[in-house]
């Protein structure tokens, strides 16, 4: 069914219900069409804090959020610190308490319509569970309030609120386990505050791939039963942009390389299993800065050295240079 068009000609203007699918469409959706409800965010910085009050009670920052209701969204602002209460310490244990902000309405049953914050404390006990926080609400912090508390300054405050962003925009997220739960639509992007490193979905059968910020890294491990070591570089794969660059060396102590044998350098497995390539990779190298071969990865993750000639020396293998794509997107 169409909704009102916005703006609207018509003398009753725009319903709420019509107006909240509207401006779903202005923000960050699930592949399934759920828009993703949090913060609109212009800084990372904490934003419920404790304070000092004997009262208990604690500082809410200012920001802009999406909430949700059913098939829509509203925008709520916070322009200004707030300080919302709860209760005394519990007198034996510890509790969860949850803050939160919501908008009210009267079209969901809410008695009237107005935007607040909330606290929703938990029950105390040895093991606190987190309590269930009202519908439509969208939770901002977390606090483990303990028997020792007289202030909520020193109890354990975790920041939960997660964010969101407009559509097509970038959607930070605080954690591997937020990613994982996050099945946007294909082509959606997201930053990890966590890791400082971006993402882009390339849908369900693939996932995330990083391609900007830090490049994610593993270490390359060494056949040591072969008498090969970790050079002067320490040996490891980055990944970035959907590709796999090996760096640092391996060495090994003076020994005989036979022209046209594969030594194995680096063991199956040597190259972690989501960086070893798809299919076999071979490369141009010098060893020792003198001595012309291809170095190997292997689809099991190993690494082979071949010589093109005959020498006696010890091994230096610099890995810089080779690359392949992600074996994932392949």
């Amino acid at each position: 069914m169409l909704t009102p068009s916005l703006p609207s000609e018509a003398a009753t203007g725009v319903p709420v219900s019509a107006w909240r699918r509207l401006d779903a469409g202005l923000f960050a959706r699930a592949a399934n069409g759920t828009p993703r409800t949090g913060i609109l965010p212009w800084t990372v910085d904490d934003l419920v804090t404790g304070t000092s009050d004997l009262a208990m009670t604690y500082r809410i920052g200012p920001f802009v959020a999406v909430t949700a209701r059913g098939t829509g969204v509203e925008r709520i602002a916070n322009d200004a610190s707030e300080t919302r209460g709860t209760d005394p310490a519990p007198q034996a244990n510890s509790r969860i308490d949850v803050i939160w902000v919501r908008a009210a309405f009267v079209l969901d049953g809410d008695t009237t319509p107005s935007v607040d914050f909330g606290v929703t404390k938990g029950a105390a006990n040895a093991n606190p569970q987190k309590p269930t926080i009202p519908a439509g609400a969208l939770e901002l912090a977390t606090a483990v309030v303990t028997s020792s508390d007289l202030a909520t300054q020193t109890c354990v405050i975790t920041q939960t609120a997660r964010f969101t962003a407009a559509a097509g925009g970038t959607v930070l997220l605080r954690s591997q386990a937020e990613m994982d739960a996050w099945v946007p639509v294909e082509g959606s992007r997201a930053w990890r505050i966590d890791t400082d490193r971006g993402y882009q979905f390339h849908g369900p059968d693939i996932g995330w791939v990083q391609d900007t910020g830090k490049p994610t890294t593993a270490a390359i491990t060494p056949n040591a039963a072969g008498g090969v070591s970790a050079g002067s570089v320490p040996p490891r794969v980055l990944e970035q942009g959907g590709r796999v660059y090996p760096e640092g060396i391996l060495q090994a102590t003076s020994s005989s390389w036979t022209a046209g044998t594969e030594y194995g350098v680096g063991v199956a497995n040597a190259i972690p299993a989501a960086y070893a390539p798809k299919v076999e990779k071979r490369f141009p190298i010098l060893s020792n800065d003198i001595f012309f071969g291809q170095l190997i990865f292997k689809t099991d993750g190993g690494i082979n050295w071949r010589p093109a000639q005959s020498y006696t020396a010890g091994l230096i293998l610099p890995l810089d240079g080779p690359s392949w794509p992600l074996k994932k997107l392949v």
